[in-house]
């Protein structure tokens, strides 16, 4: 399954961490960390980028789905690779929330704790300024929707501060972020009205793991499985 609605947004998977996210009666769009997208795609409102690293930066799939008014959020790790795009680029890293036009959005630091490289340094680093995003769609007067997108990283102490999501987007694969338990534990403290495994498929992990994490959460939180891989 590639797709999957939450209410009335539509939830498309784009590759490995990537997704979009489209609301027609609320006329937003938004994409995270979008990598190796194939064929053509919208160009959408917002593009959420979580660090540097080339399956999260992917310029060439940042084109395909940039308009003339599409504003790309990422830390300051993203310099070398988003500079080609001047001021649509917005540097972001932070805590406080951002009030934009269609979105609120803020910053929960992502990293790992025992990932290592080497003996010494993990994949990575507190010091490189990865985060994972919140974003919130006002939907009507009273209710806003929360959508958390992890980034790369391990079960970190800022994840406690993630209140109140409606759908979050967890590392499944291990190696270079959580393991598939401590993304069960995750997303058991996070309680998402929906949770979406991501981080696997592509380079590493599968999707048997991404059933298992929904198997084993199943009563707890829906889960649902979306790939570009097949099943």
């Amino acid at each position: 399954m590639r797709e999957t609605n939450y209410k009335n947004f539509k939830i498309t998977a784009l590759c490995h961490d990537g997704f979009l996210v489209e609301n027609e009666e609320q006329n937003i769009s938004f994409a995270f960390d979008p990598y190796d997208v194939k064929g053509e795609v919208a160009p959408v409102d917002y593009i959420f980028v979580s660090h540097s690293h080339f399956d999260h930066c992917d310029a060439s799939s940042i084109r395909k789905l940039l308009g003339p008014k599409t504003k790309i959020v990422a830390p300051a790790c993203c310099e070398e690779e988003l500079k080609e795009f001047g001021s649509q680029w917005v540097t972001y890293a932070g805590e406080e929330k951002i009030k934009d036009d269609k979105v609120t959005y803020w910053a929960i630091p992502a990293y790992n704790i025992d990932k290592f490289r080497t003996p010494t340094e993990v994949f990575h680093p507190k010091e490189l300024g990865g985060v994972g995003f919140v974003v919130e769609i006002p939907v009507d007067g009273s209710k806003n929707v929360r959508f958390y997108h992890a980034g790369d990283t391990d079960m970190i102490p800022e994840m406690e501060s993630v209140k109140k999501i409606d759908v979050a987007f967890l590392p499944i694969s291990g190696t270079f972020v959580m393991t598939l338990e401590e993304a069960i534990k995750a997303a058991e403290m996070i309680e998402a009205d929906l949770t979406i495994p991501m981080h696997y498929g592509k380079i590493l992990g599968s999707v048997a793991e991404a059933n298992r994490f929904q198997n084993t959460l199943r009563g707890k939180t829906e889960v649902a499985v979306l790939s570009t891989e097949s099943v």
